[in-house]
């Protein structure tokens, strides 16, 4: 769920933005955001943080900003661009976006300015990591083709790619669900592409696949970092992205289901309640706990996997349980957990995914990987002692005991460092979900 090791610190600080503003002020800005951004990728850490406003200096000194800067460069490489510049500005504050080219990827760094010039934010998103992308073996690529789209649900459209079977006939639809944070259409996380194996494997078992950008990575300024809910990051988006499919001619509109994965299975249900028309949905590692209780666990985790791990990641670890705390206290204000505004937390935690899973009607297939340290086997006993029942007919379960929470086969204690190594979504996956939705 929680994908972010203890050590990284890449939001650094949230602000607020608004309409794209375009004049002499504004370059004069762009300008000025530049030669802030550059005073890090040289190295200039005292002089990057002696920029900020009080309010950024409070939380980013120089060694927080050098800890940012190597930290991430330890993982893309060397800065090595800038792709392009846009501009946002509300009341005092320009923030401009650089999408930036590096060794091994590239990110969206964002600097913003005030009227006084000084730096009033600072934070990187998007990072994509060029990785050469291999296809599995259970991927047959002649069988169909693939189409650019667009997935809209309002004033925030997302490029997306529709996979297609080459076969007659009118064929199923999935709409791929991502998990938390910020990701591209192949939901890539590390050397892993498991939405680009999801696509390929069941679109060359006649169903058709929709895959798109989240709205966090490709807007991510959309709206103020307080404001984003599961709502207007995740279900609208599925909603349209289920529409969008049930409009081509190549899918049967009566059987296009939701694939949601982690903290889009955890969405699954509330999209599912939200669109009696799908034909089902399925849950790959959603949690069932409340997602405080999942981040303390996966805290806990990562700090048990080196006892000799360093203080400064000890520290990071309690911090966070602390911050867990205060939001179960419902104190938000001003505070933020994994980096990330507490509230946006908070509304989560209030969400009950699975009495809205024993509502529905519509047929339900959960899946779990018996590895996966994020979302562990807690969850999943959960889910088979509330819908295996009776009266719960239309829920089908499955646990896959070697696979990790990206569902990719490995061995021994799961870690972070397993997501570096390039792997494929298992073929048993495929075939579990193919079956299970040829079956509805």
């Amino acid at each position: 769920m929680v994908q972010q090791a203890i050590a990284s610190v890449l939001l650094v600080v949230w602000f607020i933005l608004g309409n794209t503003a375009g004049d002499p002020e504004t370059q004069a800005k762009t300008d000025r955001a530049r030669t802030i951004l550059h005073l890090l990728i040289d190295g200039k850490y005292e002089e990057f943080a002696a920029t900020g406003t009080e309010q950024v200096k409070a939380k980013m000194d120089a060694k927080m900003a050098e800890q940012v800067w190597t930290g991430f460069t330890g993982q893309f490489g060397p800065y090595k661009s800038e792709v392009s510049a846009t501009v946002k500005k509300v009341q005092n504050v320009w923030a401009v976006s650089f999408v930036s080219r590096f060794e091994h990827g590239k990110a969206t760094m964002i600097v913003s300015v005030d009227d006084a010039e000084r730096m009033a934010g600072f934070f990187i998103t998007a990072p994509e990591r060029d990785v050469p992308y291999k296809a599995p073996d259970y991927v047959d690529a002649g069988s169909y083709r693939e189409e650019k789209v667009t997935v809209s649900a309002g004033e925030f459209p997302l490029p997306g790619t529709v996979s297609l079977p080459k076969s007659a006939g009118k064929h199923p639809g999935v709409v791929l669900v991502h998990g938390s944070g910020p990701h591209d259409e192949d939901e890539t996380v590390g050397a892993n592409k498991p939405f680009r194996d999801l696509a390929g494997g069941l679109a060359s078992q006649g169903i058709v696949v929709l895959r798109y950008e989240k709205r966090t990575h490709k807007h991510p300024l959309a709206v103020k970092q307080d404001e984003w809910t599961l709502q207007n990051e995740t279900i609208e988006d599925a909603l349209a992205g289920a529409e969008l499919l049930r409009k081509r001619p190549e899918v049967d509109a009566k059987r296009v289901f939701v694939v949601g994965h982690s903290l889009g299975a955890f969405a699954a249900p509330f999209i599912g309640e939200q669109d009696a028309k799908l034909g089902g949905i399925v849950l790959m590692a959603g949690n069932a706990r409340p997602i405080l209780d999942v981040i303390d666990d996966q805290m806990d985790y990562l700090g048990g996997l080196d006892p000799t791990h360093s203080e400064e990641a000890k520290k990071k670890v309690q911090e966070t349980k602390e911050a867990t705390a205060k939001v179960r206290a419902g104190q938000t204000v001003g505070l933020k957990v994994l980096e990330v505004p507490a509230v946006y937390w908070a509304r989560i935690n209030k969400m009950k995914p699975v009495q809205a899973a024993a509502k529905l009607k519509m047929p339900i297939l959960i899946l779990q990987g018996g590895r996966d340290y994020q979302v562990t086997g807690k969850d999943f006993a959960i889910w088979k002692k509330e819908l295996s029942t009776p009266a719960h007919k239309n829920v089908t379960l499955k646990l896959f005991e070697n696979l990790n929470h990206l569902f990719m086969a490995g061995e021994g204690k799961a870690t972070p460092a397993e997501y570096e190594k390039a792997g494929h979504v298992d073929r048993e996956v495929i075939t579990t979900i193919t079956e299970w939705i040829k079956k509805n």
